[in-house]
């Protein structure tokens, strides 16, 4: 069996669940001894630089960031169509929502994985570059559907015409339970820090967080949010975190590999995920991963993934989510409970069995 993978994922991103999504399961069932391709020839994605399937030549902005960006991925599409035509594979898995290979496909089956349906449900269109209607096509066409949670797969036949015998759940996994970390790994953090991570806009209710934390600081004056990626924060973060009075307590950390991010899960009082929606949750899966334990959104996704392994909070209570991160400040107990259930519930989401279930989808399809 031969699967081809297409550049879509891993062409402008250095980072991000779904690259790291595809670049972990092609390189777990490569291991399986599955035979993977990759049609990508340009790509700066950090995840490829140690890639047993495929290491992408590197390239610079020389044109600046966007004009560059969309260069290389015309480069890569074309190498993309290249490969797709040329029939060598069983299975094709596109890697993202552009439509460009359904013309070429020749009746070679394909899979989509289905990450989340937050741009529908927030009609947020800057998401992604396919609309409601090229989705159904893709959704239409292809032969089977991965959905990351039972509960992206309840929004998917919500927002689509499509049957539930078609989607397969396979949640994902986390390569931190195998992670390395080095020797003597210099990081400077605070003290004591409550742990937030990645993008903070729209639904991820990063400012409902920061208004819930006034008390937790007044209460807590030694402890610190720290908010690793996501970018640097904007002047509107900066006025509101000004307008809150709490600038000697929060900071930004960008983070450049997963030894930064697997240290400040170490080191971290907790994770807390507060957003309103999400398709799975990766962090949550690297916080178990970590012994690091875990406040989150009692919302979308969430209950599924953690389970008893969480202290939970309503997203949308200022209250609540102040109480709730108080309470995982100060009782030792709660926190040792959490990192002991959170080390079991992540072993039912291994990066073996992610691929195992893959597997046995596109065996379906066969």
């Amino acid at each position: 069996m031969r699967i081809l993978y297409d550049h879509q994922a891993f062409t402008g991103q250095r980072y991000g669940g779904v690259a790291r999504y595809f670049h972990d399961l092609m390189e777990s069932l490569s291991e399986m001894g599955v035979d993977i391709a990759l049609s990508l020839q340009f790509s700066n994605n950090e995840y490829l630089k140690n890639s047993s399937v495929r290491k992408p030549q590197q390239f610079r902005n020389i044109f600046g960031f966007m004009p560059t960006n969309m260069l290389v991925s015309r480069t890569n599409r074309v190498n993309s169509i290249f490969q797709i035509q040329r029939g060598n594979y069983d299975i094709f898995h596109p890697t993202f929502f552009h439509n460009y290979f359904l013309k070429h496909l020749d009746n070679k089956p394909f899979v989509l994985t289905y990450h989340d349906c937050i741009k529908e449900r927030f009609n947020l269109q800057h998401l992604d570059n396919a609309n409601q209607t090229q989705k159904q096509e893709l959704l239409d066409k292809a032969t089977k559907i991965i959905a990351v949670s039972e509960n992206t797969k309840i929004d998917l036949q919500k927002f689509y015409q499509i049957n539930a015998d078609k989607i397969d759940v396979v949640h994902h996994s986390t390569s931190f339970v195998n992670h390395q970390q080095p020797h003597n790994y210099h990081l400077k953090t605070p003290e004591k820090f409550i742990l937030y991570v990645g993008a903070r806009n729209d639904y991820k209710n990063f400012d409902t967080l920061l208004k819930s934390l006034v008390s937790v600081f007044k209460k807590n004056p030694s402890v610190q949010l720290v908010c690793a990626g996501g970018g640097n924060f904007t002047e509107t973060e900066k006025q509101l975190i000004h307008d809150l009075k709490i600038e000697n307590n929060v900071v930004h950390l960008n983070f450049h590999s997963d030894n930064t991010l697997y240290e400040l899960y170490k080191r971290a009082i907790a994770f807390v995920y507060p957003s309103l929606y999400e398709g799975f949750g990766i962090p949550i899966l690297e916080a178990f991963a970590c012994g690091c334990p875990v406040v989150l959104s009692n919302s979308s996704c969430f209950p599924e993934v953690a389970q008893e392994a969480a202290l939970y909070f309503e997203p949308t209570q200022q209250g609540d989510i102040s109480e709730k991160i108080n309470q995982i400040i100060n009782d030792d107990t709660l926190r040792k409970s959490l990192i002991s259930k959170g080390f079991v519930r992540q072993k039912d989401f291994s990066t073996d069995k992610k691929a195992q279930q893959t597997l046995a989808v596109y065996q379906s399809v066969l």
